[in-house]
This record gives structure tokens, C-alpha cells and sequence, in this order.
């Protein structure tokens, strides 16, 4: 409303009287509910109508405080207030209100001619009034008097609208005479009412009172729409944050939530650019929704300005302009400057712990914010902070389930549930995969799982499972097999817990299974492997034999059937074994061993012919027909029904020695690439073994050949060697005769020892290849071991004279036992001869005696060089020596010879020695021939 700047002193000449002394006949209709008039109310007249003209105040006032109290609606109640006084009071009124922020808003207006209402309002629009000022409308709203003008000077106010549009405006309109009346309600100044007259004089201060008193019951009436309206704000507030808070509880993202902040945000504030914002973990933004904003707002908040961090300030700031956004901000006024002017709102969005996140507000004009709106808002913030919380949280678990989920597919594993209670069975879709069933979790009744165990592991799970759920609570751990939907076998390793209930029973197991299939067919191809090469090892001199053993674990193991086919020397292929799982089948391919009906695609000659693997994982059975040449063997095959075949060639040296073939059979799995890798390790090694065999067989032929030539060299270097011995005798004899014994005599004695000692090795070379080839005799007879050991020591005096070793004899008055006297003297002199050869210049003690256990002793003791703890083990062994060659002599065949001899008459040699305290032999024999053993 333009603020009229001139004042009158005292009132004009000639202007008509003021209001008071109106007569009755001025009197005003006064419009009813719906602006209808009814009777009317006069508003002056001569003193002798005084008393008419206010029962006609009093009915106008009636008629008006009836009409304002109607509504509780602000617009309505405004507009009724300006159709009550336009035409009957004023010419033109207006009502301005004081807003929140402080502003003056024009919110109703009324004119005798209503095609100039615009222009009241237009006047405000391009004026704006102010609360502060000094006169007019400012005035009254500033002091909450009201004010009168009766008579609005023509000449002087024409003189002050020039240059003043809104003056020249109002007196268009009509501006003689004025009132602005406050409207004031709570002791608080809501606006004011202006009432204008084109009429000079027409108010008075009768006038001016009945403006105040309308004014007053408009003013309460307005006060009544504005606590009616904020009641119904903050139940249209409170609705919409029980619909957020629905709203939240179903967003179980961080973008859904954004978006329903968001949008409640914007319809609630009536800003018109929002933003949400996510506050990371290395504390930058991240924007979760923006409405509004243009790009490079939206990369402001995504890279803030280096060296500058988001606000994390728990309290919201609420700047009513731009200033003062800066001035908190002042990092950001760039930015907010090109977004232009207006009020801005930064409302965090605090949590339980932090802050979550911004939300950013912007309008774009100045405001005041409002308490309610205020509280509003940060309400929404805190219940977006809490959402956004919630939804970490589900994310969080929905990534931790989704691990779990693909590692127990990774892995192998499900979950399962019994529900006793219930007779319910849960089993997740990780577990109903591996049972070859739909992958969804399923509850099924109590007892499907055992229905599906195989048939040997069944009842002792189902014992198992009936003890665990009778039992006390506690944990368990199981390992079975169960057969597919699809007829496969799978081994599932279970571990679990049972739990019990109120009443101390169980009611609950609960737990996980993995299948561990992999796992136990490595474990079946392993055993496979160690227990063949136990077989084979065991039949090293015969591995033939062995083959049908190593079949048999084959088909235990791994394969349904499986055949062995070895090189003939005609080179061609001959079957030697064959195993299947059924005995019915098994009995069948025996009976076809000899067979030779198979096809050139039989892939058993095939992998013959090219030396190489023939793997068929999935056989066709159209290859049945090139299988086979005869109905039998069709008929076999077609019995069969494999699905599966795999033939390893044997092969050792280069050269293809024969070919094993596994075969596998429904409902047993097909053969894959890790059974290949076995069977070729299982086929080296019976390679390894039957090349092993040949050779062995080859090299015991080759010692029989050996041992056949050394014995006929023996027997053929003896008569050469008595012969030899009979000349030099003859030579002995004749030079006693001839009385010459000279240095003829000592050379002959040296020829005669060298010849003697070659007939001891002969003797040797011969006993050995005798104790070869098993043909070494024994003649028992009864024996004296003593006089049998006087007679060795005195034959080995002059060899003990020459080695300078004393000889000690401890001998019993007699001992007699079964042996055979020949060997036994054999065996003594080798002891006696060994003591004299490694104790040389050290006494040599025999001692001889019985033990407990009625078996004979003999001791040969010697003080010399001794034996390494080393050498002790392969002392009696073939051609060993303990000792270095070139310091003495020998073949390494004495002990071994006598060692064979005493054991062929059931007793034993023990020796004790050390380095360089000489060496104790005993030599032990049972004196009764049925303790003896067999000669080898």
C-alpha cells in the first residue's frame, strides 16, 4: 500500500460535514453469509437519529462477528472481511498481512468496481511494502495504532505523486479519505486493514471506532484461521512422516531411500533444488539423489575443492539468504552465487553414531524458517539417517549372505535344518543342488534325507541320526553316500549339533553338508594304487598271478569292470584276467576270457596298435556294432551297458607289453580325466612290474647258468688239483729217499701250500653253487664237538705258530650232538682260520660249553684289529668283506659258506666286535637232529 506522505492540519473549507453528522439517510445495507444484503445499517445522521444509528452499528458489527467466525480458513476469512466493508463502508479496502520472514503481503482486496481489484493487488506487487517504515501502512503495522485521515488534501497530494507512481495509483483509485486500521490479536500485529474513500470526509473517528472494533474481530478470526491452519500443517506434517517412516521401512537400498527423502523434501518445503548426499568412509560425498542442480553442482559435491571437507556439524543451518550462506560457507560462495540468491538449508543426516549424509536445500528466494518446518525437516533428516543405517546394515548382510551363499557353492556345501517339532526338514538350494534336485530351499517332512542315502550307508545313519536325537545335546560329524536325483553317488561329509528344548529333549539338529566326492575318489584311486603296488610287490617272481588280484581292486575302487590284456609272442593280444562288481557279470567274462571275437574298434586294440591312451567318456553305442564281431560278444557288450571305457597301454622299454581297460556302468559315474591320470600310474607300475619279473626271471636264469658252470668248473678243477697233490707227494717221498731234502724240499712244501689253498677255493666256489641250486647235502651222524675242535686247532697249529697267536682252549671233557661232522669241521676251521688271519700277534681263546636250553657252544675269541659296526649287518653275506682287500686276502665266502651250513643244521652264528678289541664268534647248534631245519 503506498504511503500517502501528506497530512492535513486542519480540514479543507467547504468539504461536507465529517461522518458523525451524517444523516439517516446515509445509512449502509450490510451483506450477509453469501454477500446477499439484508437491512440496513444506518452509519450517521442528526443528533435526534443518535440512537437508530447504533442499533445499526450494532447490528453491522453483529452481522460481521457472525460472518468472520464462519470459516477457519485464512483466504476465506480475509475475503469476507473485505466484502463486508466494499461498497457499504469504503469505496476500496485492502488487508496486509506480516509474514514469518518478516515481509509485507497483500492477501485480500476489494473495490466498488471490481475490474480495479487487480490493480490493488499490482499496487503491492510493484511496491512492496515495508514493516520498518515511518508512515502509512509501515507506520500502523510497525506501532499498531491505527490511523485516520479524513480529508486527503487534492493539490497536496497530486503534488507528492509526481514521480511517485504508487501515489498517483492509489489516487486513481480513489484516495479523499482513509483509514488503516491494525489487526492485532495475542498482543502480536497479524496486518492491517486500509479503507479507502474517493468521498472527502467521509471517515470520521465514530467511523474510526467501528473500524477498530471490526478489525478486532477480524483479527481474531484470522488469529483462529492461523492456529486452525498451523494445527492442520502439523497433522498434514506429522501424516506425512508416518508416511515417510512407512515409506523408509520398505527402502532397503540406499538409492530408495534418497529417493523418498527426496521427494517428501520437495513436496513438503516447496524448495526447488534438493540434494541428498552420502558421506564415504575416506570422507567425501557421494550424491545419492539430486533434484535441481546443474552438472556442475553435482561434480562439486562428488570432488570438493582441495584442502576443504564436508560439514559435519551435528546442527542444521538455516541461512534465509544468500549472505548469510556464505558467510558460513565461505569456500562454496563461487558455486552458490552462479546458483543464484534465495535461502539455503544444510540439514545433516546424523544417525545413531554419524553422520550419514547432507541434505541440501535451496530457494530461490529469502525466507524465515518457521520452528515447525524446521523440526520438520531435521525429523525427516534423522529418519533418513536412520533408513540409510538400516540399509548399510542389509547391504552388509546381503553381501555376507551372498559370500556365504557362493562360498558354500564354491565349496560344495548346503545347510539343513530338522525341525522335530515341526517334522519339518529345511535344506537350502546349495544342498538340493548337490541331491541333483531344484535349487531352491525347500522344507520337506522329517526323514526325506534318509530316504535318499545309499543303500549300504543307510542304516548306520539312520542308527547314528536316531541316537543323536534320543541323546543329550551335542555335536556329530557323519561321512555318506547319497544317490541323486539323476542316479549318480555323491559322498557328503555332515557336521552338525543338536539342541534341545525346554524339557531338556532334543528338538532340533541343525548343520552343514559338503560334498566331498572329489575328495574320496582321490582317496579310492590312492588306496587303488598302494594296494596294487602291495600286490605286485608281493608276486614279483610271478606278477601274472597277480593281475587277477590287481583287477579285483580296480573294480572295488574305481571302475565297474575292468580287463587285462597282455602281448602274446605272436603279438597278438590275449586275455589273462577279468573283474566286474556283479558277480553274475563277472562269471561272464571269465567264461569269455579265451575269446578273440573283438572288432577293430575295440578300444583295447586300438590303444595296442598306436601305443596310446583310448579314453571314451561318454560311449556311443552306434560303436557297439565295430566293437564286436560275433552276436556273443555283441550280446556281452549290450549286458554290459558301459558308459564309460579307458584302455592304458603297458608299456616298458619302448616296447607295448599289454593293455588293462577299465569300464564303468550305470549308476556308477563316468570315468574323468583324474581316472586317467591313475590308470596310466596304475599301468606303469604293472608295466614296472612285469619288465621287473622278466628280468628277475632272466637273472635267475642266468645264476642257475652260473652256478651249473661252477659247479662243473669245480668238479673239473678238482682232478687236475688231486692229481697235483699226488705228484708232489710222490716228489716228497722221492727226495726223503734220495736224502736231498735242500731248497728242492722247501719250494716243493711252498707249491703244496699254494695248491692246497687252491683246492680250498674250489671247494668254496663249489659249496657255494651247491648252496645255489639247492643240492648241498647233509649226513647226520653222532659227534663229539670237542674232540672235533681238538682235532681242527691241532691241524691249524703251524698256521696260529706262524700268525704268533697264543692258542687257549677251554673245552668240556665231552660234547656230543646230530650233525654232520664234514661241514662242522668246515665251519671251525673257517672260524679258527679267520681269528689266526685278523688277530695276528694276539692270543686266540676256544671256549665250548651247553647253555640252558641243552644247545651246544663254541667261542672263538681273537684280540686284533676288530669290526666296524657298519660291516656288522653284511658280514656273512656273498663275497663281503669287512676288511680292505689288498691287506688280506680272501674271497668274502667263509662266513658266508658257514653261516649256510650252521643254519642248515638249525643253529645260528652271533659275533661281538669292535674297532680294535678284536672279535667274539659263537657258533650255537642244537644237539638234537629234530630241531634241524632243511637244507635251502
Amino acid at each position: 500500500m503506498p504511503e500517502p506522505s501528506i497530512e492535513p492540519s486542519t480540514e479543507p473549507a467547504g468539504e461536507p460535514p465529517p461522518p458523525s453528522a451524517v444523516t439517516a439517510n446515509d445509512a449502509l445495507p450490510v451483506p450477509g453469509r453469501g454477500g446477499e444484503t439484508v437491512a440496513p445499517v444506518p452509519l450517521a445522521g442528526a443528533r435526534e437519529a443518535s440512537s437508530s444509528s447504533e442499533e445499526g452499528r450494532f447490528a453491522f458489527l453483529a452481522r460481521a462477528g457472525e460472518v468472520l467466525s464462519s470459516s477457519l480458513d485464512e483466504p476465506t476469512v480475509l475475503r469476507q472481511l473485505a466484502e463486508l466493508v466494499v461498497p457499504v463502508f469504503a469505496d476500496w479496502c485492502a488487508v496486509d498481512l506480516v509474514t514469518p520472514s518478516r515481509t509485507v503481503v497483500r492477501r485480500a482486496a476489494a473495490h466498488r468496481d471490481p475490474s480495479l481489484v487487480p490493480t490493488v493487488y499490482a499496487i503491492a506487487e510493484r511496491w512492496a511494502l515495508q514493516e520498518n517504515g515511518s508512515q502509512g501502512v509501515a507506520h500502523v503495522l510497525r506501532t499498531g495504532e491505527a490511523r485516520l485521515i479524513p480529508d486527503v488534501p487534492e493539490q497536496a497530494l497530486l503534488e507528492a505523486a509526481r514521480g511517485n507512481a504508487a501515489l498517483e495509483e492509489t489516487w486513481r483509485l480513489g484516495c479523499r479519505s482513509v483509514m488503516v486500521v491494525p489487526l492485532v490479536a495475542r498482543g502480536r500485529v497479524l496486518g492491517c486493514l486500509s479503507l479507502m474513500s474517493g468521498t472527502a470526509g467521509r471517515f470520521g473517528e465514530c467511523d474510526l471506532e467501528l473500524a477498530r472494533e471490526l478489525a478486532r474481530r477480524a483479527a481474531l478470526s484470522l488469529d483462529n484461521a492461523l492456529l486452525y491452519g498451523e494445527a492442520r500443517q502439523a497433522q498434514a506434517r506429522t501424516a506425512r512422516l508416518q508416511a515417510v517412516t512407512a515409506a523408509l521401512s520398505r527402502a532397503a537400498s540406499e538409492d530408495a531411500v534418497a529417493q523418498v527423502l527426496a521427494r517428501e523434501v520437495w513436496e513438503a518445503s516447496g524448495a526447488t533444488r534438493v540434494a541428498v548426499l552420502a558421506l564415504e568412509e575416506d570422507g567425501r560425498m557421494r550424491p545419492l539423489r539430486v533434484l535441481g542442480y546443474p552438472e556442475e553442482a553435482l561434480a562439486s559435491f562428488t570432488r570438493p575443492p582441495e584442502g576443504t571437507a564436508p560439514d559435519l556439524r551435528r546442527e542444521a543451518g538455516w541461512f534465509g539468504s544468500l549472505e548469510e550462506f556464505i558467510a558460513r560457507y565461505p569456500e562454496s560462495a563461487e558455486l552458490a552465487r552462479r546458483l543464484g540468491a534465495g535461502a539455503r538449508a544444510v540439514v545433516p543426516l546424523w544417525g545413531e553414531t554419524r553422520v550419514r549424509g547432507l541434505l541440501l536445500l535451496a530457494w530461490p528466494e529469502p525466507r524465515v524458517f518457521p520452528d515447525a518446518e524446521r523440526a520438520f525437516l531435521e525429523a525427516l533428516a534423522h529418519q533418513c539417517a536412520q533408513a540409510l543405517e538400516r540399509a548399510a546394515l542389509y547391504e552388509a548382510l546381503r553381501e555376507r549372505t551372498e559370500r556365504l551363499r557362493q562360498a558354500l557353492v564354491t565349496g560344495d556345501m548346503g545347510t539343513w535344518r530338522l525341525d522335530l517339532v515341526r517334522g519339518k526338514e529345511l535344506r537350502d538350494a546349495a544342498l538340493n543342488h548337490m541331491l541333483g534336485l531344484p535349487a531352491v530351499d525347500s522344507a520337506v517332512p522329517v526323514g526325506d534325507m534318509l530316504e535318499r542315502l545309499h543303500p549300504e550307508d543307510r542304516p548306520h545313519v539312520e542308527a547314528e541320526f536316531h541316537r543323536y536325537q534320543r541323546g543329550p545335546p551335542g555335536f556329530f560329524e557323519l561321512e555318506f553316500r547319497v544317490l541323486r536325483r539323476d542316479g549318480g553317488v555323491r559322498w557328503l561329509h555332515s557336521v552338525g549339533q543338536s539342541f534341545a528344548g525346554p524339557d531338556g529333549k532334543v528338538t532340533e539338529l541343525t548343520g552343514a553338508m559338503a560334498d566331498v566326492t572329489r575328495r574320496k575318489e582321490a582317496e579310492e584311486r590312492l588306496q587303488l594304487l598302494l594296494d596294487a603296488s602291495r600286490v605286485l610287490a608281493l608276486r614279483l617272481d610271478d606278477v601274472e598271478e597277480a593281475l587277477p588280484e590287481v583287477a579285483r581292486l580296480v573294480v572295488d575302487h574305481v571302475a565297474t569292470g575292468c580287463l587285462v590284456d597282455l602281448a602274446a609272442p605272436d603279438g597278438t593280444l590275449r586275455r589273462v584276467t577279468a573283474a566286474h562288481r556283479v558277480p553274475e557279470h563277472d562269471a561272464r567274462l571269465h567264461a569269455a576270457l579265451g575269446g578273440t571275437d573283438r572288432g577293430p574298434a575295440h578300444p583295447a586294440l586300438q590303444c595296442f596298435r598306436t601305443g596310446e591312451v583310448c579314453f571314451l567318456s561318454r560311449l556311443d553305442f552306434k560303436l557297439c556294432d565295430a566293437v564286436s564281431t560275433s552276436d556273443a560278444h555283441r550280446a556281452l557288450v549290450d549286458s554290459l551297458s558301459p558308459t564309460s571305457v579307458l584302455s592304458v597301454p603297458l608299456r616298458a622299454r619302448g616296447r607295448t607289453l599289454g593293455v588293462i581297460t577299465l569300464f564303468t556302468a550305470e549308476p556308477q559315474r563316468t570315468l574323468v580325466a583324474a581316472d586317467v591320470a591313475m590308470a596310466e600310474e596304475l599301468a606303469l607300475r604293472l608295466s614296472v612290474a612285469l619288465e621287473n619279473a622278466r628280468l628277475f626271471h632272466d637273472a635267475q636264469s642266468a645264476v642257475r647258468l652260473r652256478d651249473e658252470f661252477l659247479s662243473v668248473a669245480s668238479h673239473e678243477l678238482k682232478t687236475p688239483l688231486t692229481s697235483l697233490i699226488l705228484q708232489h707227494n710222490l716228489i716228497g717221498r722221492a727226495l726223503e729217499t734220495a736224502g736231498t731234502p735242500g731248497p728242492v724240499t722247501a719250494r716243493l712244501n711252498t707249491a703244496q701250500r699254494q695248491v692246497f689253498r687252491l683246492t680250498a677255493l674250489v671247494d668254496n666256489l663249489l659249496d657255494v653253487s651247491r648252496l645255489s641250486l639247492g643240492k648241498l647235502a647233509l649226513e647226520r651222524a653222532e659227534v663229539d664237538l670237542v674232540q672235533l675242535t681238538r682235532d681242527a686247532v691241532e691241524r691249524l697249529e703251524d698256521v696260529f705258530a706262524q700268525a704268533r697267536c697264543p692258542l687257549r682252549l677251554e673245552l668240556p671233557r665231552t660234547l656230543t650232538g646230530q650233525w654232520d661232522a664234514l661241514r662242522l669241521d668246515q665251519v671251525l676251521v673257517n672260524l679258527l682260520t679267520n681269528a689266526a688271519k685278523y688277530g695276528a700277534g694276539h692270543p686266540v681263546s676256544v671256549r665250548a660249553g651247553v647253555d640252558a636250553r641243552d644247545e651246544a657252544w663254541v667261542e672263538v675269541r681273537d684280540q686284533g684289529i676288530g669290526i666296524e659296526a657298519d660291516a656288522l649287518p653284511r658280514l656273512f653275506g656273498r663275497f663281503e668283506r669287512a676288511v680292505s682287500e689288498r691287506h688280506y686276502g680272501g674271497m668274502g665266502l667263509g662266513l658266508y659258506i658257514s653261516r649256510q651250513i650252521v643254519e642248515a643244521l638249525g643253529g645260528r652264528i652271533d659275533v661281538d666286535s669292535q674297532p680294535g678289541q678284536g672279535a667274539t664268534f659263537t657258533l650255537r647248534l642244537p644237539r638234537m637232529a629234530s630241531l634241524s631245519v632243511a637244507v635251502p
